[in-house]
C-alpha cells in the first residue's frame, strides 16, 4: 500500500537537489529532514530523516504521529 506522504526516495532526490553544485566528496555526513502534515491516513504527520554515509542515503529517522506538526515544522531542512 503507498504512502500518502513523502518517502525516502523524494527525500533522497530534495536532498541531491538541494546539494548541486556541491562536490560529491562533501556530501558524506550531511542530514536532511522533511515533516508534512497528512490529510485522510491514519497519520496525522509524518517525520523523515536521512544521512549520507559513505556513497549512501540512509534513513535516520522515520516517525508518524497521530498529532499534527506546527507549519514552521514542516518542510524541508538541512540538518546542523
Amino acid at each position: 500500500m503507498p504512502c500518502e506522504h513523502a518517502g525516502p526516495q523524494e527525500l533522497m532526490e530534495m536532498a541531491e537537489r538541494h546539494l548541486e553544485g556541491v562536490p560529491r566528496e562533501q556530501w558524506r555526513g550531511r542530514r536532511f529532514r522533511w515533516s508534512e502534515n497528512v490529510s485522510g491516513g491514519m497519520w496525522a504527520s509524518v517525520t523523515l530523516e536521512i544521512e549520507r554515509r559513505n556513497d549512501n542515503w540512509i534513513v535516520t529517522r522515520l516517525d508518524r504521529s497521530q498529532d499534527p506538526l506546527n507549519e514552521s515544522e514542516c518542510g524541508f531542512t538541512e540538518l546542523a
